[in-house]
């Protein structure tokens, strides 16, 4: 692209940690594709800065998670866009540069981890504003699914995150009473502690999926509900189903309304959710139509 036609390409960050990566990431996505220097915005807790660059016009501001990399490209090289401001969440695995390029952007600030055993099972907990129903597609998890888990899995329960003296943290303490518990030590050490696991369970949160996603770890452990349902939220599309070391947990579509039945259900219900190959998450995701399996022969 030539240097006279390079647009300027303006970062606007929003709400917490998890989401303000997300966005950096797709902005950082975008500008290779481009090939520009990311402006504006920066993420301070990952000493990230930027210029700050006036953004010409014509101009777009972007928004959501399906941003198109190749309209955005033709636009700017038919000299129709000069500046791309983007605010884009872009939750979609082929919307995120690759995990080696967001490995070293994140670089590690110098935060602790809590030592875990190797045989723990970190059970990444969101809880406190979540659980009044404010948002339909963020939820805590059936208290039977982690149950599940550590049953078939053998390990220890770490529990670390939002836990605080709420039903949801008593119940999970009453039902785990050998567990540990520990609550959030601010956003970067509960990130340092997830990208450090060797396995891990994460929570349905932006910031979860990407301390998961960053990490080198074994296992982890995804549930596909709320934010994560593909039939909750089609446009988002963060299951990595090529790797290996992810394992699936499919769980009813139904929305979160924090009632008293649905937070009962959720500490004393049976729903476990049920482990699926990444062969089905495929088909969920993408509608993809697997051949029937092939008969048994005859005698």
């Amino acid at each position: 692209m030539p240097d006279a036609a390079a647009p300027v390409l303006r970062l606007k960050t929003s709400s917490g940690l998890g989401n303000r990566m997300f966005q950096c990431l797709f902005a950082y996505r975008l500008a290779a594709e481009l090939g520009v220097e990311v402006t504006g915005d920066g993420v301070p807790e990952w000493g990230i800065a930027h210029a700050e660059v006036a953004l010409p016009r014509p101009s777009v501001f972007l928004q959501g998670h399906r941003p198109s990399l190749l309209g955005l490209k033709r636009l700017v090289r038919l000299g129709l866009l000069r500046g791309i401001e983007t605010n884009c969440l872009a939750c979609r695995l082929e919307l995120l540069p690759p995990r080696e390029a967001a490995q070293a952007l994140f670089r590690d600030q110098g935060a602790e981890p809590l030592p875990l055993p190797p045989d723990a099972l970190l059970i990444n907990v969101r809880a406190a504003e979540i659980l009044d129903g404010r948002h339909k597609d963020y939820r805590p998890l059936p208290i039977a699914f982690y149950e599940r888990l550590l049953r078939e899995t053998k390990l220890r329960p770490v529990f670390m995150g939002q836990l605080s003296d709420d039903p949801y943290s008593q119940a999970l303490r009453a039902r785990f009473p050998q567990a540990e518990f520990h609550a959030s030590r601010g956003a970067m050490a509960d990130f340092a502690t997830l990208r450090a696991a060797r396995h891990v369970a994460m929570a349905v949160s932006t910031f979860s999926w990407l301390g998961c996603w960053l990490s080198e770890a074994q296992t982890i452990h995804m549930p596909l509900i709320g934010f994560f349902h593909p039939k909750r939220r089609p446009e988002v599309d963060l299951f990595p189903v090529e790797e290996t070391r992810y394992r699936f947990h499919a769980f009813p579509a139904d929305a979160w309304t924090g009632s008293a039945e649905q937070l009962r259900q959720t500490i004393e219900g049976a729903e476990a959710g049920k482990r699926v190959s990444a062969r089905y998450v495929a088909g969920l995701v993408h509608g993809i139509q697997w051949p029937e399996p092939a008969a048994a022969p005859p005698g």
